[in-house]
């Protein structure tokens, strides 16, 4: 429990969540702090946070992230030598570097996408490229029919097209591995447009 100034200049207390105060105060002994000074640090971070233009929940959300992201053996390379690297394995065996990059997608999908309803997976695919693809500035995902979903991505203009190749094989996987088929498809430097399918006779759920 603690005191704040109002903008009245009266004193207003506020009750702090009992079972978190308890939590708090294991978390400051463990490190060999005091409860006020705990939460001043907490306060300090949130200011950190907030000058930085996130929030203290938004730098917690980030850092979950990165972590599925390396335990799922993601790593973080330069744009130009992944663009260079993924086309240049295009080049010296297509079939093999494709299927390898669908096999991945199909696994990566188990971890990062969810698929209770499509509108949920429809979300799970958003928060994928904005967590993921930094190189996107354009996503639209759309509902389309009783069982059909429209995907139209576009990234920089400096994606090679084998690049781009490999991210429709990417994408391709991941929509497989939760019952959707490529129906049609446009594929350019930098830029995607992929219709799907769900199998299976199952509509969709717009729960």
């Amino acid at each position: 429990m603690s005191s704040l100034d109002t903008k009245f200049g009266k004193r207003k207390t506020v009750n702090m969540n009992e079972d978190i105060a308890q939590e708090l105060n294991k978390l400051a002994n463990m490190s060999g702090k005091t409860l006020y000074s705990l939460i001043n640090e907490i306060g300090a971070y949130a200011l950190e946070a907030n000058k930085g233009g996130f929030s203290l929940e938004e730098a917690v959300t980030a850092k979950k992230m990165v972590q599925r992201a390396s335990r799922s053996r993601m790593v973080l390379v330069n744009q130009d030598l992944w663009y260079f690297a993924s086309s240049q394995a295009m080049k010296a065996s297509e079939n093999k570097w494709l299927n390898l990059i669908r096999d991945c997608a199909q696994w990566q999908a188990n971890v990062f996408l969810t698929a209770s309803t499509d509108k949920e997976f429809i979300e799970s695919v958003r928060k994928l490229l904005m967590d993921f693809f930094w190189d996107c500035g354009e996503v639209r995902l759309e509902l389309q029919g009783v069982d059909g979903l429209a995907m139209r991505l576009a990234f920089v203009p400096e994606m090679p097209l084998e690049h781009t190749q490999g991210l429709f094989k990417a994408f391709e996987g991941m929509f497989n591995a939760h019952g959707y088929v490529v129906t049609d498809s446009l594929v350019k430097p930098g830029f995607l447009v992929v219709t799907f399918k769900k199998i299976g006779g199952a509509s969709l759920k717009q729960r």
